[in-house]
């Protein structure tokens, strides 16, 4: 059995797998020492982990065998099996990785200025349509009703580009 944590598991993992070299900038901020858990972030080793998550899919060959199911959403308890973000930046880099096979969505995350779940719903339908990215499964699972039907009605729209 071994002791090391999760985060230096995938660190040697993603050591091993062949890919792209970082640029100077890119190994510069990757040796930088993370001052977030210094500093008190409850969300630090949530968003080390996200950022892990999103690295590992980028280098795999076919990201979509990690199918993953991502909850976005700042109050719910996230189901099992899910990978839970809380902001749609963060659900946006996951899409982006080809890695998420679902996606359930709310729409108000407590902070309009930081986006809602409508912006990841408007940047899927951008995806499909100028870049022909392939959505996942999608569903809404927001309990403002008026957002929610919004949201429905951009899913039903992107469906329709397929």
């Amino acid at each position: 059995m071994t002791n090391k944590t999760r985060k230096q598991l995938i660190d040697d993992y993603l050591q091993e797998l062949p890919g792209p070299e970082l640029g100077k900038e890119d190994s510069f901020w990757a040796n930088v020492t993370p001052v977030g858990r210094e500093f008190g972030s409850k969300d630090y080793e949530r968003l080390v982990e996200h950022d892990h998550l999103v690295r590992t899919a980028r280098t795999l060959s076919d990201p979509a065998s990690l199918a993953l199911r991502v909850f976005l959403d700042d109050e719910r308890i996230t189901p099992e099996g899910w990978v839970r973000v809380y902001w749609p930046n963060e659900a946006i880099d996951l899409l982006k990785t080809n890695a998420v096979a679902e996606i359930s969505l709310d729409h108000d995350l407590g902070n309009d200025e930081r986006g809602t779940g409508y912006d990841v719903v408007v940047w899927i339908e951008e995806a499909v349509a100028l870049h022909g990215f392939k959505p996942p499964k999608m569903a809404v699972h927001s309990a403002n009703s008026s957002a929610r039907e919004k949201m429905e009605a951009g899913i039903r729209a992107i469906q329709g580009l397929l």
